[in-house]
């Protein structure tokens, strides 16, 4: 099955499982609001799916997995109607009441959006040149999916300060021996090792599955949500700041930003 071009879904009734390819290639899989909606409306339909007890979130095949937002697209944005319309919660929200067990193949780079989404599935398997960051800092804002709350929830408050505050992107092998990547493989065999794990945990019983990912979820997310509401609070008060149009104006011209720092 396949919903719409942006994001990708193939269901596979024999062995359980879906695949759900974020396909943006030409804007790197960076995410536009159509994309959005199209991957929240998708995670809702196959969580309804009886058929579907384990899902493998990739990009492309080659690479890259997602560069984040859609600057062009983001910075259109104003904090007024950020808050208006709790951009990124309905994202947020379908990766939180997900109650089936995602496992992200990363294969190229996983920037800014494309790490939240990756620090939201349940598993992540990578390729062993893949990189991952959250470099909002570089354009005057900060992470507004969960990264500041689910990064320093697993690597702790140092190592996450060091990684945000500097915008700095850290290889796959560095973030598997931190314990946050699962495992590392070739490139030519994440998709098939992410798919073949995914077949594994799809055999077991789908309550059983449901109930031990509740569990799980519970013993880590202890306060989230808390921390996911202040994040996006303060994500929304940087898109009035001038640093952030400048940020992205640089971006968009492919310069380097001069920060007035307001």
């Amino acid at each position: 099955m396949e919903l719409l071009q942006d994001v990708k879904l193939s269901v596979d009734d024999a062995t359980a499982i879906a695949i759900i390819r974020l396909n943006r290639p030409t804007k790197r899989n960076a995410f536009s609001q159509s994309m959005i909606n199209q991957l929240v409306s998708i995670l809702r339909y196959i969580n309804g799916l009886d058929s579907v007890r384990a899902v493998v979130l990739a990009g492309n095949p080659e690479g890259p997995f997602c560069a984040g937002m859609d600057i062009k697209e983001l910075s259109q944005l104003s904090t007024v109607e950020a808050n208006r319309q709790l951009f990124l919660k309905d994202l947020t929200d379908a990766f939180a009441n997900f109650s089936k067990p995602i496992i992200a193949a990363v294969i190229g780079a996983a920037l800014g959006g494309g790490f939240e989404l990756a620090l939201a599935a349940d598993i992540i398997y990578a390729a062993d040149d893949a990189i991952f960051g959250l470099p909002e800092v570089n354009i005057g804002t900060i992470p507004g999916a969960g990264g500041t709350q689910r990064l320093t929830k697993v690597l702790g408050k140092h190592k996450a300060m060091e990684l945000i505050l500097t915008g700095s992107s850290t290889t796959a092998p560095d973030f598997e021996r931190l314990g946050l990547v699962n495992r590392v493989f070739p490139r030519q065999k994440v998709e098939s090792e992410a798919i073949k794990l995914a077949q594994k945990i799809a055999t077991k019983s789908a309550a059983g599955l449901k109930l031990a990912k509740t569990a799980i979820l519970a013993a880590e997310n202890s306060h989230l949500e808390v921390g996911m509401s202040l994040e996006r609070s303060l994500y929304y008060a940087t898109f009035d700041l001038e640093d952030f149009r400048e940020g992205h104006t640089a971006f968009l011209e492919k310069r380097t930003p001069y920060f007035s720092h307001t």
